[in-house]
């Protein structure tokens, strides 16, 4: 299985197409790096895709997953440096690097994007948290008190349960997010797993204007794609931030937060063809 470990954790990714470009991707929450196999087909050309399981999720294995460490937080400067070494491992330096990012994976991509903007060429962030972060979420693994509740709820189903019904009934979250919740909050081990990811990202947090700045300046080509119907990250964020780059581009489907499937995938290939057509005229 191909693995690479750093430090405390031995990363677990899949590889796909064949492209001269490198690409980076970033699932979302309680998926794993399958879960962009439906866009493959429209990026296997232009990249190599190497598509990574996030810190406690599929295969990736955390060496010490202490309350202790999961609440001291995944650094931003800690993932940028795990993810050059992974570059120098597969052999490819001298590339730079398009990221290819869903809901919190996002975090992965805004997180290398403020620390190693200067190896990034491109960027395709799916319904992407980290630019307004949802305000649940950021109170859930931001505040002590509230974290340590989260954390007592592990062992609480029937209330975490009720809870998460309250959010569907009252459209803070839609369908599909609501099937994938009552999944991955089944069991006493998949509410840890949701605790323990939601809080080790809790110190990626960044500030919109930044990021921004960041793309510009470094020539960063940006694509974002928003479900109109999506409650957890909706398209008016995506429609605010675009306007602030120089080279960014927005999609908005008639859909939630469930974006990942053939019509992003077709999509992709049409802007990456116009991409290319666009290239060879300059």
């Amino acid at each position: 299985m191909p693995f690479f470990r750093y430090q405390n954790v031995n990363l677990h990714y899949y590889e796909y197409g064949d492209g001269p470009g490198l690409m980076f991707a970033f699932h979302g929450f309680g998926m794993r790096g399958t879960q962009f196999e439906v866009l493959v087909p429209a990026l296997r050309e232009q990249y190599t895709i190497y598509s990574f399981d996030l810190f406690f999720h599929g295969k990736t294995e955390l060496f010490d997953t202490s309350v202790e460490l999961v609440r001291k937080g995944l650094s931003v400067k800690d993932l940028g440096q795990c993810i050059l070494a992974f570059r120098k491992m597969i052999g490819a330096e001298g590339k730079r690097i398009a990221l290819l990012s869903y809901s919190i994976g996002s975090l992965m991509a805004w997180s290398l994007i403020e620390t190693i903007p200067q190896y990034i060429a491109a960027a395709f962030f799916i319904a992407p948290d980290g630019i307004e972060p949802n305000k649940l979420l950021k109170i859930g693994s931001r505040n002590p008190l509230v974290n340590r509740l989260f954390y007592q709820l592990v062992y609480r189903p029937k209330t975490v349960m009720f809870a998460l019904k309250t959010l569907h009934r009252f459209h803070y979250i839609d369908d599909p997010l609501y099937r994938i919740l009552s999944q991955e909050f089944k069991s006493t081990e998949t509410r840890l797993t949701c605790y323990n990811a939601i809080t080790y990202y809790s110190r990626m947090s960044f500030d919109a204007d930044s990021l921004a700045l960041r793309l510009n300046s470094n020539d960063i080509r940006s694509y974002f794609y928003f479900g109109k119907h999506d409650k957890l990250f909706p398209a008016r964020i995506g429609d605010a931030f675009v306007k602030k780059l120089k080279q960014g581009c927005l999609h908005v489907f008639d859909e939630g937060h469930e974006l990942v499937n053939d019509r992003l995938a077709e999509c992709l290939r049409e802007q990456l063809m116009r991409d290319h057509t666009s290239m060879k005229e300059v």
